[in-house]
């Protein structure tokens, strides 16, 4: 008994606070993502320990996670655009020497076992994929893939 109640409490503040659709309420639609999965392509700039895609092109929705053949090649030739997104999840993206100086990458992955692509360098013109995190300034892209297109940015 005691837990139908702690489980009705439970509910009841869900409700309260919007976790719970009202009766009635038309529930979300499970099969559209929360956050979105988008394309862009720019220029890799660091600031500190943050990493930036500057003269970005507008983020568009994509529905795979990593780039085709064809997507690089547009990405290649793509009109810079004007926007400044950070990247997050870039750890994997950096080359060995940046994983392991990472948080505290050092201390549990040994040298001859890093798996780093070495896509972001400052100023090379990357195409990248992630999900698009639009909650904070400036908005985000956790990556899900980062590729280079060329190794200057001009």
């Amino acid at each position: 008994m005691r837990t139908a109640i702690l489980t009705a409490a439970t509910a009841a503040a869900l409700l309260a606070h919007g976790a719970l659709p009202a009766a009635g309420a038309q529930e979300p639609d499970a099969t559209e993502p929360t956050v979105p999965l988008v394309q862009t392509v720019g220029c890799v700039e660091r600031d500190g320990d943050a990493w930036f895609l500057t003269r970005a092109t507008d983020p568009r929705v994509t529905q795979y996670p990593f780039p085709s053949a064809v997507e690089l090649e547009d990405a290649g030739r793509a009109a810079l655009g004007s926007n400044r997104l950070q990247l997050v999840g870039v750890t994997d993206f950096l080359d060995a020497e940046g994983l392991l100086g990472s948080f505290q990458r050092a201390q549990h992955t040994a040298p001859e076992s890093v798996n780093a692509t070495g896509a972001l360098a400052e100023g090379r013109r990357v195409a990248v994929k992630g999900l698009y995190i639009t909650s904070v300034e400036p908005h985000r892209v956790n990556l899900t893939s980062a590729i280079s297109v060329a190794d200057t940015c001009g």
